[in-house]
């Protein structure tokens, strides 16, 4: 019997962790050592300036982001996760953002992140 998880499954299940706002889940496959790149806001190192980072944010909302995998794909070493996040906040227009993770993967952990939004001035208009 083979007991290697399939890769594409791996990653989806990981962004499904994330729709469904399993943190735990979906940070235990994120490496101690990962390096996010998110626009408008920098360079996150490590595993617990990440889940800073997502706290932070859901508590800036009205009531957290509302997140919807469309999609994935997966290769050897990198994968894209295809999202629609939603999110409203007091004072702003709302958020709707079609953004892609893409992820660099090292030993079946997410390494490094870039976070690219379909509508960069409008997401940073919405979280600042």
């Amino acid at each position: 019997m083979n007991n290697t998880i399939d890769p594409r499954e791996h990653i989806t299940g990981i962004g499904q962790a994330m729709a469904d706002g399993r943190w735990g889940d979906a940070l235990s496959s994120v490496s101690p050592e990962v390096i996010a790149h998110v626009p408008a806001v920098g360079e996150l190192r490590g595993i617990e300036e990440v889940a800073t980072f997502l706290v932070e944010t859901a508590a800036k909302t009205d009531d957290g982001e509302h997140i919807e995998l469309i999609d994935s794909l997966v290769g050897e070493s990198h994968a894209a996760l295809y999202f629609r996040i939603t999110a409203t906040r007091s004072g702003r227009p709302p958020l709707d953002n079609l953004t892609v993770h893409l992820a660099r993967l090292e030993g079946g952990k997410i390494a490094e992140i870039w976070f690219h939004n379909f509508d960069g001035p409008a997401v940073a208009a919405f979280w600042a």
